[in-house]
């Protein structure tokens, strides 16, 4: 099975690209952020476990890798070794892989930050070189943050990768992670959910109110975990990074293998170093990836919500 990817299939977010300027303009607390304020610059740390996916006529192979400096070897298909040599790969000038994708220095910007709503347009800037020649701009990215779901995040890599011909990155490429908050931590609290998962109140009503149509309890008491922290915490880095980089399969691996498709999966974390501070850019629209890689789940451990008083209203 594919890794689980950081987004709840785009987080729901894809029917809400027209809601980001939709709440009310409201100024920050004197010498304070809003509590939806994720800007700032980061240093971003990629993790050396790479995790590819080969699909050949919707049969996954699996296999994983420490770092670059690695042949993996996929086994036979179609009575054919298929191996993949990743320096060699990565190194050739059409194709981007994730480290060059999600830069180790980032700035985050939003766009209309003052707006108070659950969903704000986010632009990650390169920011590994600041001393730009004149009339340059850094690179960007473009995506959006969702402030209802733990500052989730996501970006669209296919057209905004830098993959060229060929080895461009299909549509279903994507960065994603989560804001972190400091002093954040996970508890154990103990809700009532019907047998789908809804909340229910097991007092409500009538004395047999819990009791379901065949006699069982409809509303038990279920151990959740909740992500909680100071509703005046401030925004500390970036976990559960993950950057998916997703290609035809001809690519890597020639005509041999022309219908099939493959996938570079990394981590990352991300620490904040400041406050916002870009090297020259041009703010880009969102841009998000083409629904999920197959066996794509939501991130986060079912039954996990968050806890918090960083939550708002979507106004508009």
């Amino acid at each position: 099975m594919a890794k689980r990817i950081v987004v709840m299939v785009v987080l729901g977010l894809v029917t809400a690209v027209g809601l980001h300027a939709c709440g009310p303009v409201v100024e920050p607390p004197p010498g304070g952020k809003h509590p939806w304020d994720v800007r700032g610059n980061y240093a971003v740390t990629h993790d050396n476990t790479l995790t590819l996916t080969l699909n050949v006529g919707g049969a996954q192979r699996q296999v994983t890798a420490q770092g670059y400096g690695n042949v993996v070897d996929f086994g036979q298909v179609n009575g054919m070794p298929v191996t993949l040599d990743l320096s060699a790969f990565c190194a050739r000038p059409e194709v981007v892989c994730p480290a060059e994708t999600f830069w180790s220095a980032v700035a985050v910007d939003l766009q209309e930050p003052n707006r108070m709503q659950d969903l704000h347009v986010l632009n990650v800037v390169n920011n590994t070189a600041r001393n730009l020649p004149a009339g340059q701009r850094a690179q960007v990215l473009g995506g959006l943050v969702n402030h209802a779901q733990q500052d989730r995040f996501v970006l669209g890599l296919g057209a905004q990768s830098g993959s060229q011909g060929d080895c461009a990155a299909l549509a279903v490429s994507l960065a994603g992670g989560r804001f972190s908050r400091v002093g954040e931590m996970l508890v154990t609290q103990t809700v009532y959910q019907t047998p789908t998962g809804a909340p229910c109140n097991p007092d409500a009503g009538a004395p047999d109110a819990a009791a379901g149509a065949d006699g069982g309890a409809a509303c038990a008491p279920v151990a959740v975990q909740r992500l909680t922290w100071e509703a005046d915490a401030g925004v500390e880095g970036i976990k559960e990074g993950r950057v998916v980089l997703a290609w035809l399969g001809g690519c890597a691996f020639g005509p041999a293998l022309v219908g099939a498709t493959l996938s570079l999966e990394s981590t990352f974390s991300a620490l904040r170093t400041g406050e916002f501070d870009p090297p020259p850019f041009t703010p880009v629209p969102a841009t998000l990836p083409d629904g999920g890689l197959p066996d794509a789940a939501a991130a986060g451990d079912a039954g996990e919500t968050v806890d918090a008083g960083s939550n708002m209203d979507a106004g508009g």
